[in-house]
């Protein structure tokens, strides 16, 4: 570009309104991410933000942090909107929050900072602290890492299958860099940098579909799934219809995709909506139910579904974080679970209980410092019951013959997590998830697209069974297969194949990812600095 075009682009750049680099990334980002999935816009996405740091730093902080607060929140708005529907509250402190939490490091780059110039070192260690901010996003009570840059590839899967050795903090730096690139064109031109840019975007994309090629979709042992979808609304439905005219529906509704050749069955998360005593399973009516109705008609079956938690302990102090006390006996304490139960004709029950709970509505965040809060937590599916639920210790694998990885609904977007269940044996993954709440939403649509990524980050396929909302098959590849439609009541089958195999990311995980990165980061400022 000549000099004076650069000129002139700097100039307008400078003196353009602030608004429009405020609502920019709201557009652009809304246009890149799923549904709508326009992926080449995530490489220009960021530039705005960098813009405004680069107009603001040197200014009022005060100021800065406004028009930097606005312009991520535009963001946060524009893709997760959705979950107003879900609980109002909860969407109005989830912007608000997690606007103020993806500001942080620009924060403390310009404190770094101050007035010196752009840098290698400078961008390298913005790098550094926006994937140290989602890598701690996903790891506190206050965890909404939806918008992880990382996940807005699972628009374009076909571009990313090295997620199987870096995972999404793979993808979130190949976005970050790329806009970096483009900044540093727009400020000083693109004459000096038009190759480094075009090779940065264009060779990840060309080993990618190379390494689409070598996947073995078929590799492992074939078994054949079904995903019930029942489609029940659960907000006028689910929680007040009788509970046991929804599991007969369930029954008749599963018959119609399974056979004497089905190894398993899934059913969406909180199928069976009564509270079952996790100490007495066998007992419950409901299990027993499915025992005569399902199982013994059809003994190979597996049957994985979503349930209603509960235990009781006969004790005087609180046994545990998120025990409550009964109202009927102040001698007894209990826990509430979302939980997921493997059944089989003449195996015992086993059952895992949601860990990864969802701020505000499962869990009230640091309960275990200020206990008070837990009162406040917003009710919501957990059939009105207040309160944190109770967790399992870590993830793991249920059945008997090629074991499930049990992921509960929002569990399916912390893919660091996912490896727990594969290292207690997992041999495939099994998504089990009520999306109803957000209405017919891009919510639903991105929750199924994330669980691309995991199939790819662990090359493992994926069955997928929501109350309503997209149930179907994901191969290793992160093509999807049999998508349902939004309340369309389905059971749809599929011969998919379990597999024991182990990526690179599985044995790195986030941590072996980011110490890799930092120390690659370290090694290139070394070379520079005597350059």
């Amino acid at each position: 570009m000549p000099n004076t075009q650069i000129i002139k682009l700097r100039t307008w750049i400078q003196n353009s309104p602030l608004w429009l680099w405020v609502i920019l990334p709201a557009i652009l980002f809304v246009l890149a991410w799923e549904p709508i999935g326009i992926t080449p816009l995530l490489f220009i996405a960021f530039v705005p933000f960098f813009v405004l740091y680069d107009r603001l730093r040197s200014g009022s902080a005060w100021r800065f942090f406004g028009w930097l607060y606005l312009s991520i929140l535009g963001w946060n708005l524009s893709t997760t909107w959705w979950v107003y529907f879900a609980s109002p509250v909860g969407a109005v402190v989830m912007l608000i929050l997690n606007t103020l939490f993806m500001c942080v490091p620009f924060l403390i780059l310009r404190k770094m900072q101050k007035n010196k110039e752009f840098s290698f070192v400078f961008f390298a260690t913005f790098t550094i602290l926006w994937v140290l901010y989602e890598y701690g996003h996903h790891r506190w009570d206050l965890s909404w890492p939806w918008l992880t840059l990382g996940n807005a590839f699972s628009a374009s899967t076909s571009w990313i299958q090295w997620y199987e050795y870096t995972g999404t903090i793979g993808g979130s730096l190949w976005i970050l860099w790329i806009n970096i690139g483009v900044f540093i064109g727009l400020k000083k031109g693109f004459l000096d940098i038009k190759w480094k840019l075009l090779s940065g975007i264009t060779v990840p994309i060309i080993l990618s579909i190379l390494m689409l090629q070598t996947v073995d979709k078929e590799r492992g042992e074939p078994i054949n799934v079904a995903v019930l979808q029942p489609s029940f609304n659960p907000w006028n439905e689910k929680f007040e219809r009788d509970p046991i005219d929804m599991q007969l529906e369930m029954e008749s509704l599963s018959e119609k995709g399974i056979d004497s050749a089905t190894d398993w069955l899934l059913w969406p998360e909180t199928c069976l909506v009564r509270s079952i005593d996790i100490d007495y399973l066998e007992r419950n009516n409901q299990v027993q139910m499915l025992q005569k109705d399902l199982l013994s008609r059809y003994p190979q079956l597996q049957l994985l579904t979503g349930f209603h938690g509960v235990k009781y302990y006969q004790t005087q102090s609180k046994p545990t974080r998120s025990a409550r006390k009964s109202t009927y006996d102040k001698g007894i304490f209990y826990d509430v679970y979302n939980s997921a139960l493997c059944l089989q004709s003449g195996e015992k029950p086993s059952y895992y209980h949601k860990s990864k709970l969802v701020p505000g509505t499962e869990q009230m965040p640091f309960i275990h410092t200020i206990p008070f809060l837990e009162e406040l937590a917003i009710s919501l599916d957990e059939n009105s019951i207040s309160g944190s639920l109770g967790v399992c210790d870590s993830a793991y694998s249920l059945g008997k013959d090629n074991p499930v990885a049990p992921i509960i609904c929002y569990e399916s977007i912390y893919g660091d997590y996912i490896r727990g269940y594969l290292e207690r044996g997992a041999t495939w993954l099994g998504i089990v998830t009520n999306d109803a709440w957000w209405e017919n939403t891009p919510g639903h649509k991105q929750h199924f697209s994330y669980a691309k990524l995991r199939a790819i980050e662990f090359r493992k396929w994926v069955a997928r069974s929501a109350n309503t909302g997209i149930s179907g098959f994901i191969d290793p590849t992160g093509k999807s297969y049999d998508d349902t439609e939004w309340y369309v009541k389905t059971c749809p089958k599929r011969t998919i194949w379990a597999n024991s195999d182990k990526t690179v990311y599985y044995h790195l995980g986030d941590l072996g990812v980011l110490g890799i990165y930092l120390l690659v980061i370290g090694l290139l400022s070394i070379i520079r600095a005597f350059r």
